[in-house]
């Protein structure tokens, strides 16, 4: 993908969340389907910590040369307490995390795009990424994340 659609793009996504976030049923939002598996906002929590990172690195890497960065990996205790969040409170969260995440990407030049941030992911092994790949991985994580909340991931098409 280009990268001067992705800040559009991301925005364009968490319209969709909120409008799941604020269709969905209480219930469904929570239920874990089963262990390994989130709930829906879980997810949407999921996304909007995400979310805030990517502009964190995205700020350090047009700020410093090659910043190094560990892994994003909520706690046990982090993903469980997102599935207490209001619904509300998430969407409106989501949607300035989005913005502020687009507001960056909008302000970046051209040669900033390929500026390279390190992810130290510990046992995963280190990788480099471009302030374009961090932020297609955004875009890519608020549409795959909502496929996993609505449970349409991995829907069979046929049915």
């Amino acid at each position: 993908m280009d990268p001067e659609v992705l800040a559009a793009l991301i925005v364009e996504l968490i319209e969709s969340w909120r409008e799941f976030l604020v269709a969905a049923d209480e219930e469904y939002l929570r239920h874990i389907p089963e262990p390994g598996v989130f709930s829906p906002i879980q997810y949407g929590a999921h996304v909007n910590g995400m979310l805030r990172v990517a502009g964190d690195r995205v700020t350090l890497g047009r700020e410093q040369d090659n910043p190094v960065v560990p892994i994003f990996n909520p706690p046990q205790e982090e993903w469980a307490a997102y599935n207490e969040l209001e619904v509300e409170v998430l969407a409106a969260e989501l949607e300035a995390n989005a913005r502020r995440l687009a507001d960056m990407l909008d302000s970046l030049d051209d040669s900033e795009w390929s500026r390279t941030v390190i992810n130290d992911r510990g046992p995963y092994g280190v990788y480099s990424f471009t302030l374009a790949g961090i932020a297609r991985n955004a875009a890519h994580e608020c549409h795959h994340h909502l496929l996993d909340a609505k449970g349409t991931l991995n829907a069979d098409s046929s049915s």
